[in-house]
C-alpha cells in the first residue's frame, strides 16, 4: 500500500532529490547525454518534451521501462501544483483574517480569482539540469 504525499514544500523536494539521483544513473544506461530541459504535462497527463529535445524517443522508453520513475514524476508535478494553489490561497487567508469588517471586501475583490470556475492552473514546468538534476517552476519562477 503506497502512502499518500501531501503537498509539501518537504516533500517536494524530496521527491524531487529521489528522481535527480535516480534519472542521473539511468539517462547513461540508455544513451542519454542530457535531460531534456523542461518537462510539462498537459490537462490530460501526457508528458510534454520540449520539440527540439535530441532525445525524446530514449527518455521516453527510459520513463516506460521505468514506471516508478515515470509516476514520481508526475507526482512530483501534482504536488507542485497543489502546492503553488495552496500558498496562493494561504496569501488571502492571512490578509482577509487580520482586516476589518470595511477591508474584508476589498481583499475578496482582490482575490477573487481564486472563487471562479475558470481559474487557470499554475504553469508548473520540471526543470532540468544536462545531468538530470531537478527544480520546480511555478509560472516561471522557481517553487520557493
Amino acid at each position: 500500500m503506497s502512502s499518500l504525499l501531501l503537498p509539501s514544500k518537504n516533500n517536494i523536494d524530496n521527491l524531487s532529490n529521489h528522481i535527480s539521483e535516480k534519472l542521473a544513473g539511468l539517462m547513461g544506461q540508455y544513451g542519454i547525454s542530457a535531460a531534456p530541459e523542461t518537462i510539462r504535462y498537459d490537462n490530460s497527463g501526457t508528458m510534454i518534451l520540449p520539440d527540439d529535445y535530441a532525445y525524446a524517443e530514449e527518455f521516453s522508453q527510459m520513463l516506460e521501462d521505468n514506471p516508478a520513475l515515470e509516476r514520481e514524476m508526475r507526482a512530483v508535478n501534482a504536488l507542485s501544483s497543489h502546492y503553488a494553489g495552496m500558498q496562493e490561497s494561504q496569501a488571502f487567508h492571512q490578509e482577509y483574517q487580520n482586516a476589518s469588517l470595511a477591508e474584508q471586501n476589498a481583499i475578496a475583490a482582490k482575490y477573487s480569482y481564486l472563487f471562479t470556475d475558470s481559474r487557470s492552473a499554475a504553469d508548473i514546468a520540471l526543470k532540468f539540469t544536462p545531468e538530470g538534476a531537478l527544480t520546480i517552476s511555478v509560472d516561471g519562477e522557481h517553487l520557493a
